[in-house]
């Protein structure tokens, strides 16, 4: 487990990219290159997609699984190492392609979209497969980074199954995020024109929906501009459930995590425990 927990961190995965959508085909690297058993999933959405997903059981007997999504960038081998942290909370982990991105069904992506509305179906149909087939774990999370963080709040408030929510650098309206790409980043990027605000945006989700969510975890860089403290606050204030959040010193949102895995992997376990 030392060998697997050194490889790990020497790859250069990060948690959030300040980018637009950027989607991978291919895997540059797969889970049992550093000795992670997983197993291949294919799940199918609503609207007659299929995603591609990797399943990985805890090593140890286990009644709890968490369903990682993505920033947006790349595909879910982005994913390994933080899939690696939850097997290391006694957590079972899904991980998850957006349609457009891996193996999962082709969709035509615009680079200069934030997020596209489709992809709520993509998480919900996750969410579907992992309680029929895998009821056995009888506790569901939701852990996301950047655009997935929001959806994670976004979907999970809207789920009765869904028990807690982490979200590394989420954002609160569609409309913010497009704004806030504009003044701290010189970047346009476009949004969704139709959407249920309930479920995409997490602003209105935690003050309208999720009185059944028994925690959300906020995460943010203590440096970050676009994804900051003052949006988090805005997040907490309206939520109808219990919340925390932690802010990783010195960083951004790129670097939420590798700045300091220890302190951020303490916030996971103190959190989910």
């Amino acid at each position: 487990m030392k060998k697997i927990n050194l490889l790990l961190a020497i790859m250069l995965i990060t948690t959030s990219t300040l980018v637009a959508l950027n989607p991978e085909k291919e895997y540059k690297v797969l889970p049992d290159e550093f000795g992670l058993a997983y197993e291949k999933l294919t799940i199918p959405t609503k609207d007659n997609m299929q995603l591609a997903a990797w399943l990985y059981k805890c090593p140890t007997e286990s009644k709890k699984l968490i369903i990682l999504s993505g920033n947006g960038e790349g595909n879910m081998s982005k994913l390994i190492e933080m899939a690696s942290q939850f097997l290391t909370l006694g957590y079972n982990v899904i991980t998850y392609d957006y349609r457009g991105f891996g193996e999962s069904s082709e969709f035509k992506i615009n680079k200069n979209f934030y997020i596209y509305a489709q992809f709520e179906k993509d998480l919900n149909a996750v969410i579907d497969y992992s309680r029929k087939y895998y009821s056995k774990f009888r506790q569901l999370d939701l852990y996301g980074q950047g655009l997935g963080a929001g959806l994670s709040i976004g979907v999970g408030c809207n789920r009765t199954e869904i028990n807690k929510i982490i979200a590394d650098s989420p954002y609160n309206t569609l409309e913010s995020i497009q704004k806030k790409f504009k003044e701290s980043k010189n970047q346009e990027v476009m949004i969704p024109l139709a959407f249920d605000k309930y479920m995409l945006e997490p602003e209105y989700a935690v003050a309208e929906r999720g009185k059944n969510i028994s925690g959300i975890l906020f995460i943010y860089g203590e440096t970050e501009e676009v994804y900051s403290q003052k949006d988090i606050r805005i997040l907490r204030k309206v939520a109808k459930c219990p919340t925390e959040e932690y802010r990783a010193m010195a960083a951004t949102a790129d670097n939420t995590f590798s700045s300091n895995k220890s302190k951020y992997l303490e916030a996971l376990k103190n959190f989910t425990k």
